[in-house]
Parts: C-alpha cells; sequence; structure tokens
C-alpha cells in the first residue's frame, strides 16, 4: 500500500478501530474497508497504538506473519498502549 493511500486508510480506520473489544470486531472494521493483506492489518494496529517503528525482536525471527498479527491483536485488545498516547 502506497503512503498517501495508507494515510487516507488510516485517517478513517483507526476511530472505528479504538471502539474495538474484540478480534471480531477488529476483522469487521477490517473487512469493511476491504483490508485483507496481513502487513497492512498490522501496520494500521501499529498505527493506531502509536508504534513508530518496530525492529524484529530475536523471538519474531520463529514467528509466522499470521501469529505476529495474533500478537499484534492482543497486543491492541489489552489496551495498555491507550495509556501512552
Amino acid at each position: 500500500m502506497d503512503l498517501s493511500k495508507a494515510i487516507k486508510l488510516s485517517t478513517e480506520v483507526s476511530p472505528q478501530l479504538f471502539l474495538c473489544s474484540s478480534k471480531d470486531e477488529i476483522e469487521k472494521v477490517f473487512s469493511s474497508f476491504e483490508i485483507k493483506n496481513i502487513h497492512d492489518k498490522i501496520g494500521l494496529l501499529q498505527l493506531c497504538m502509536g508504534i513508530k517503528n518496530t525492529s524484529p525482536s530475536p523471538c519474531s525471527k520463529e514467528l509466522t506473519l499470521e501469529q505476529q498479527y495474533e500478537d499484534i491483536v492482543l497486543v491492541f485488545l489489552d489496551g495498555s498502549w491507550r495509556f501512552l498516547l
């Protein structure tokens, strides 16, 4: 996804993601915006949480992309990142 599309999309998606309290709700938001690419999903969740840069941890090399997405969703749903914004 190019940067201008990502920025436009994030301004539309982020407010809806903030209201999500389950993985199903997150998936419904992504589905309503036709976001299917797992990299885009991860990026939008990280953007919503205020994560600017990520460096791969030694463990992330062992995780599949789907497992990384599941981890990001768990962190998002935990909500402790909201106190840092």
